[in-house]
C-alpha cells in the first residue's frame, strides 16, 4: 500500500513538474467548457428575419403575378372579351412601360417554352380584372406574385411561368385591408411585426430578389413573402392565406431555427384569426338551435321547434301511434342540436387560415447530406491543414534538416514557404477527391463544384498557416500533435459549423470572424448550396488569402527568432 501512495505521489508532482500536461488535464477541459458555454450563452436572441409584404398599395405601384396554366390561348381569348380594345406589344418592357403610363390597367402574357411570347394589354374596370384574376386561379397549378416586374419578367423569360398578369396595385382586389385582433386593429406588416417581436428581429425589405441577396449573405436567417390581399384571406371563411417563407438551408440548424420562429409566431396569429372566423360562424350554428337571424334570413330555432313538438306529444296523449311519430322528429332535433354542438367545437380547433410554402434560397429541396458536407470538407482542411504544417516544420527540427538549412543561403521564409506549398497541395488534393466522392457517388448537391474547388485551396492555404505558427511552440512531433488538436478542437464549435453565428452572442461572433474556417464554412456553402458565384464570395476568398500571407509571415519570424 505505501509503494501505490508513493508512486500517485511520484504522478501528482510530474503532473505539476510538466506545463504541458497541467495545461491537458486541468486547464484545457474549463477552456473547451467556455468556449461551448459561449457559443451557446444567448440561445434565446430573436431570430433575424426578412419581411416582403406585397399587401400594401403603393401611389404608382405595380403588381405583377405569374402562373402556369394547362391553357394559356384559352385565358388570352377571355381577356379579349372583356376588353373593349386590345394593345400587343413587342415585349415585356414595352408593355411595362404602357402599364406605367396609365395607357392600360392591365396587362396578360402568354407564351409555353419554344413558343413566342404575346403581349396585350387593355383598360379593363375593377370587377373585370378580378374576373381575369379568377379565371387564372382558379386554372393555375401554380401561382406565383412578385414584388417588381424585374422579378416577373425573368421568370417568364425562363419558363418558370406560361402566363404573366399585372395591374396597378391599387386595382388589385382587396388589397391593403385590416384585421382586427386583441382590441387593435392591424395591416399585414404591422401584424406580422407585433406578434413576431418576441422571438424575430424583422427587417422590411421593399423587393424579394433584396431579401434573397441578404439571406444568402447570412444577414438574415429566413424570408417570409406575405401575398397580396394576405389580410383578406385571413378574415375571410372560405380561403387559406398561403404565405411563402425562404430559408437557408445551407445550415441545419439555423434554418431549423427559423422555421421554428416562424410557425410560432404565426400560430399566435392563427390563433386569433381563427377566435374571430369561428364566432361568426359558431354564432351562426347557435342560431339555428335558438333561432334568430342566420346570415340575413330569420329562422326558428331547433330548441323551438322541440318544444312544439313536445307540446304536440302531449296533446296526442289519446293518439299513441301518432305520438311515436312525434318522437322521431324529437329525437332527431336532439340529434341536430347535439351535432352543431360538436361541429362548433370541431371548428375551433381545425380551422387553419395559414398556409406555410416553405423554399430554400438554392431554388430546391436540400437534404441533410447537402448541408453538411461543406461543413465537413471545412473541418477536415482545418484539422489536416494544422497537423500537416505544424508536423513537417518539428520533423525537419528533429532531423537536424533547419541547422543544416541554415549554412545555405535558404532564409526562413523560404523555408517556411515550402511547407507551406507542399501542406497546401496535400490537403487540396484530399479535400478535393472528398467533394468529388460526395457528388460523384452520394449524390450531394453542389451547384458549383468548380468556385469549390477554388474555395478549397484558398481555405488550405489559410488553415496550414495556423499550423506553422503552432510548429514554433514544440519541440517533438508528439508535441505539435497535441498541440495542434488542443487549438483545432475549440475552433470546431467557434466558426458556425455546428451553431449558427446568428444565434451566439455578439462577442463570439466578432471572435468567429478571426477565425480563417469561418470563411471557408461560408464560402463552400454558398458556392455549394446557395448557388453563389465567385463574384459573391470574393470576400471570403480574399480573407482566406489574406490570413495564409499573415500566417506565413507570422511562422517565418517565429523560426527566424528561434533558431537564433
Amino acid at each position: 500500500m505505501r509503494g501505490w501512495k508513493a508512486l500517485v505521489a511520484k504522478d501528482w508532482k510530474l503532473i505539476f513538474r510538466n506545463r504541458l500536461l497541467l495545461a491537458i488535464l486541468v486547464i484545457y477541459p474549463f477552456l473547451i467548457m467556455g468556449v461551448i458555454g459561449a457559443a451557446f450563452y444567448d440561445v434565446g436572441r430573436p431570430v433575424p428575419i426578412g419581411l416582403v409584404n406585397l399587401d400594401r398599395a403603393g401611389p404608382g405601384e405595380q403588381a405583377w403575378s405569374g402562373a402556369v396554366v394547362p391553357s394559356p390561348r384559352g385565358l388570352e381569348r377571355r381577356f379579349r372579351r372583356r376588353a373593349v380594345q386590345v394593345e400587343e406589344y413587342g415585349s415585356g418592357e414595352e408593355a411595362e412601360a404602357a402599364l406605367a403610363a396609365d395607357r392600360v390597367s392591365a396587362l396578360l402574357a402568354t407564351g409555353d417554352p419554344g413558343e413566342t411570347e404575346l403581349w396585350m394589354g387593355a383598360d379593363l374596370s375593377r370587377d373585370e380584372i378580378a374576373a381575369t384574376i379568377l379565371d387564372v386561379q382558379t386554372e393555375t397549378e401554380v401561382w406565383r406574385e412578385y414584388s417588381t416586374a424585374q422579378e416577373a419578367l425573368a421568370s417568364f423569360a425562363q419558363g418558370e411561368v406560361n402566363v404573366v398578369f399585372a395591374i396597378r396595385e391599387g386595382d388589385y382586389p382587396y388589397i391593403g385591408e385590416t384585421i382586427w385582433l386583441e382590441d387593435e386593429n392591424y395591416d399585414a406588416a404591422s401584424l406580422v411585426l407585433r406578434f413576431g417581436q418576441d422571438v424575430t428581429e424583422i427587417e422590411e425589405y421593399t423587393s424579394e430578389s433584396e431579401a434573397r441577396d441578404d439571406l444568402k449573405r447570412g444577414r438574415i436567417d429566413a424570408v417570409i413573402v406575405l401575398p397580396r390581399a394576405f389580410v383578406h384571406q385571413l378574415k375571410t371563411l372560405d380561403e387559406i392565406a398561403r404565405v411563402q417563407v425562404i430559408i437557408d438551408q445551407s445550415n441545419l440548424v439555423k434554418a431549423e431555427f427559423a422555421e421554428t420562429s416562424i410557425r410560432g409566431f404565426l400560430s399566435r396569429v392563427q390563433e386569433g384569426v381563427v377566435e374571430n372566423k369561428t364566432q361568426a360562424v359558431v354564432a351562426g350554428l347557435y342560431v339555428l338551435v335558438t333561432g334568430g337571424d342566420f346570415f340575413g334570413t330569420e329562422v326558428v330555432g331547433l330548441e323551438q321547434i322541440r318544444e312544439n313538438l313536445e307540446s304536440l306529444k302531449q296533446s296526442l296523449q289519446d293518439r299513441p301511434d301518432l305520438q311515436e311519430m312525434v318522437d322521431v322528429g324529437i329525437d332527431l332535433a336532439n340529434t341536430v342540436i347535439s351535432d352543431i354542438e360538436d361541429a362548433a367545437a370541431y371548428l375551433r380547433g381545425t380551422a387553419l387560415p395559414i398556409d406555410l410554402e416553405i423554399s430554400s434560397v438554392a431554388g430546391r429541396p436540400l437534404s441533410a447530406k447537402d448541408a453538411v458536407v461543406p461543413s465537413l470538407i471545412a473541418l477536415s482542411i482545418l484539422w489536416t491543414g494544422v497537423l500537416s504544417g505544424a508536423i513537417l516544420m518539428v520533423i525537419e527540427d528533429e532531423e537536424g534538416m533547419r541547422i543544416r538549412l541554415g549554412l545555405t543561403e535558404m532564409g526562413s521564409f523560404a523555408l517556411v514557404g515550402s511547407k507551406l506549398i507542399l501542406a497546401t497541395a496535400v490537403v487540396f488534393v484530399q479535400s478535393a477527391v472528398m467533394l468529388l466522392l460526395a457528388v460523384a457517388v452520394f449524390g450531394v448537391f453542389a451547384s458549383n463544384a468548380a468556385a469549390a474547388l477554388l474555395v478549397i485551396a484558398a481555405a488550405s492555404f489559410s488553415c496550414i498557416g495556423i499550423g506553422l505558427v503552432i510548429a514554433a511552440f514544440a519541440r517533438q512531433v508528439a508535441g505539435a500533435v497535441i498541440l495542434s488538436v488542443l487549438v483545432s478542437f475549440p475552433l470546431i464549435f467557434m466558426t458556425g459549423a455546428v451553431f449558427p453565428l446568428s444565434q451566439m452572442p455578439a462577442f463570439m461572433q466578432w471572435i468567429a470572424r478571426a477565425i480563417p474556417l469561418t470563411y471557408a464554412i461560408e464560402a463552400l456553402s454558398g458556392v455549394m448550396l446557395r448557388g453563389e458565384s465567385l463574384a459573391d464570395v470574393a470576400w471570403q476568398l480574399g480573407v482566406l488569402i489574406a490570413f495564409g500571407v499573415v500566417l506565413l509571415t507570422l511562422g517565418s519570424l517565429l523560426v527566424r527568432r528561434r533558431t537564433d
